[in-house]
């Protein structure tokens, strides 16, 4: 597993592999048994495996909620080691957003209902750095879990409406 932090050195490492087909598992780290569920099913269906870390500042309305968000970045990497995985990208907020969070993808319908009512700008967060992410790795296929189904709602609405060639699957719900 080679940790690339710059998205240049990441886009230009995956470019030889083109035409191959490559695995993405986009993570917030904190990683559990439901992430790694997904790592497998994506090292098993694919040539490459591409696995991030970060935990998106944008999608957190409360401040607080972000200061809690578990990091562990060390016993992640750890988990990390022990998986099929090629390539790990750990981006800083600077590096997914240079220009200070400028442009931003908004979904005006599933965004606005359920539990986006009471998360003002969540799923706008969620949806821009998935964008970001999905253009940086170019992956055939992007793996999540279904544990935040509307999220997933959100995402699957945005590859579709914004005709993204990647695939969207999803393992179950696993939690210790």
């Amino acid at each position: 597993m080679k940790i690339i932090k710059s998205t240049k050195e990441l886009k230009n490492t995956l470019r030889k592999f083109r035409g191959k087909q490559i695995g993405f598992v986009p993570t917030m780290g904190a990683l559990h048994k439901g992430h790694i569920s997904l790592i497998e099913k994506s090292a098993s269906e694919n040539d490459i495996t591409v696995v991030s870390i970060f935990v998106n500042a944008t999608q957190f309305n409360n401040a607080e909620d972000l200061e809690k968000y578990p990091t562990q970045l060390n016993s992640d990497i750890k988990v990390l080691e022990n998986q099929e995985i090629d390539y790990l990208f750990l981006p800083n907020f600077d590096e997914l957003y240079p220009d200070n969070y400028k442009y931003k993808i908004e979904e005006t319908e599933l965004s606005k209902i359920l539990c986006g009512v009471s998360r003002n700008g969540h799923f706008t967060g969620v949806l821009t750095v998935v964008m970001k992410l999905l253009n940086i790795v170019n992956p055939s296929k992007a793996y999540f879990g279904e544990k935040d189904y509307q999220q997933l709602l959100t995402i699957r609405r945005l590859v579709s409406d914004l005709d993204i060639p990647v695939r969207i699957l999803t393992a179950p719900i696993m939690r210790e």
